[in-house]
């Protein structure tokens, strides 16, 4: 059984990491992650580049995989829609934030795919906030392992000292 890190602690960037189309990927440094979360880009369709704080018209998504550094299987983690924005905000779409949940412990590689860039693309108009090839994902943040503590082999033993005044 392990214990979990109850902060969330900044992770190292990714010296791996990759933009292609529709699709980032990115392999964590530390060799110990047991959560991992990040915030992506809030995006979606809209008829005009220049249309700011409309009602959202058609919003994005995005699906998000991992596996261990080195393996051949890709594991679904989920599907997160972009939300609509404050009506305050000049942007009509707002990021959003994902986690993967707790994982067995170990080096990952996590893809993020923009599954309805293409779509968007094709019906013309513009997409807010992503470009094909660009980096979707920021403020990567991981949970490890609890540092190793040494086993109580002994009960502690408590011994009264009678002869200090306390001050």
């Amino acid at each position: 059984m392990y214990q979990r890190i109850k902060k969330w602690l900044q992770a190292i960037s990714p010296t791996v990491h990759s933009e292609s189309v529709w699709t980032n990927e990115f392999t964590t440094e530390e060799d110990d992650v047991i959560d991992i979360r990040f915030r992506l880009k809030g995006y979606g369709w809209k008829p005009n580049a220049g249309d700011e704080n409309l009602s959202s018209l058609e919003q994005g998504s995005y699906k998000i995989y991992y596996k261990l550094d080195g393996g051949s299987t890709w594991i679904f983690a989920g599907r997160v829609s972009s939300k609509r924005a404050n009506t305050s905000d000049t942007r009509v779409y707002e990021n959003v934030g994902f986690t993967t949940g707790s994982i067995p412990e170990g080096k990952y590689n996590v893809k993020i795919v923009a599954d309805k860039g293409a779509k968007f693309t094709g019906w013309g108009g513009a997409i807010e906030e992503i470009v094909s090839g660009g980096q979707f994902w920021s403020g990567l943040e991981v949970r490890s392992l609890a540092y190793k503590q040494a086993d109580v082999v002994d009960s502690p033993v408590i011994t009264e000292d009678v002869g200090v005044a306390l001050v």
